[in-house]
């Protein structure tokens, strides 16, 4: 879960998901969690179960010292998805280090940090991931700076010898409106083709550049991101996203969004989602979406009808 705090709570004020509010047990652990379900239909088929829960638990032994982890299953067993010690050195600087995830990119990496159930065209397999490593911020009245050192922002590939380097800057320089930039790249050895002469690649520097803006007013949420791609599995490209949020009401809010992620060796997929989110309780979510993707290949093209479960603790 991304748990940067300030750089996605922000991105995604226009969700009518409620965040989980924390369970305290004793004086200095908490914990959060959530429990997601959906059915849906495509082309493809019909598909319809349990797709994630997770646990997150955090320690507060004394002020400005936490410890963080979250466990969560989707479907593959049980597992640790982040585990990190943070500490706030006041001032507004902060250090973490150990397993977490980075904050690039608008779109959160969780059901409760979306707008929609399914991510866009250029959030899957584009954002970084998880990875173990080291990272500082720093915020006062302009804005809030990130940097890190992991093993791997894409791959985590616990390989210590050739860290990956990411950055993010983040600002509000007017009530509501909201901008970040960042980037992060990661390493890539030669790999020799197997005994068939298959998955041979040459060595390669994979990285993002990554823009988004915010802006919020009253009931009405807008953002726009762009995503600048260097060799990555698919080659060169870029992306992009534009999203529209409005709360109806304390409980009913609906999403539009368009995006697009277009590769330079002429691959494309576009798609177009409208879907409502009802809050039947604080802990309890529904949304139903409506999605089309194409593709330049045609015959990909597809067309999805998803209702979400979504319970937080």
């Amino acid at each position: 879960m991304r748990k940067i705090h300030i750089l996605l709570l922000t991105g995604l004020a226009g969700c009518v998901a409620s965040l989980p509010a924390q369970i305290t047990i004793g004086e200095s652990l908490g914990v959060t969690g959530f429990i997601d379900m959906s059915a849906q239909t495509n082309d493809g088929g019909d598909t319809l179960g349990f797709n994630q829960w997770e646990i997150d638990f955090n320690f507060t032994p004394s002020e400005g010292l936490a410890a963080t982890v979250d466990l969560n299953d989707n479907g593959a067993g049980a597992g640790v998805e982040q585990a990190y010690v943070s500490l706030d050195m006041g001032g507004g600087l902060g250090f973490k280090a150990g397993l977490f995830l980075t904050p690039l990119g608008y779109e959160g990496a969780e059901p409760i940090f979306l707008n929609q159930v399914s991510a866009s065209a250029t959030t899957g397999g584009i954002y970084p991931g998880y990875a173990n490593g080291i990272a500082a911020t720093y915020g006062n009245d302009l804005g809030t700076l990130y940097v890190s050192a992991v093993d791997g922002s894409f791959t985590a590939d616990r390989d210590a010898d050739d860290l990956s380097l990411e950055a993010q800057l983040k600002m509000s320089p007017t009530e509501g409106l909201t901008l970040q930039a960042g980037y992060a790249s990661q390493d890539y050895a030669a790999v020799a083709a197997d005994a068939d002469g298959a998955g041979a690649s040459d060595a390669h520097d994979q990285s993002i550049a990554n823009f988004w803006a915010q802006y919020q007013t009253g009931a009405l949420t807008v953002a726009a991101e762009y995503n600048s791609l260097s060799e990555y599995a698919e080659g060169d490209g870029e992306g992009f996203l534009v999203m529209v949020n409005y709360s109806l009401s304390d409980k009913l809010s609906l999403t539009l969004r368009h995006s697009s992620v277009d590769w330079d060796d002429g691959g494309e997929q576009t798609e177009y989602t409208i879907c409502p989110n009802y809050a039947v309780s604080d802990n309890l979510l529904t949304r139903l979406e409506f999605r089309s993707d194409e593709y330049t290949d045609s015959s990909k093209d597809d067309d999805t009808v998803a209702a979400e479960l979504i319970f937080t603790f």
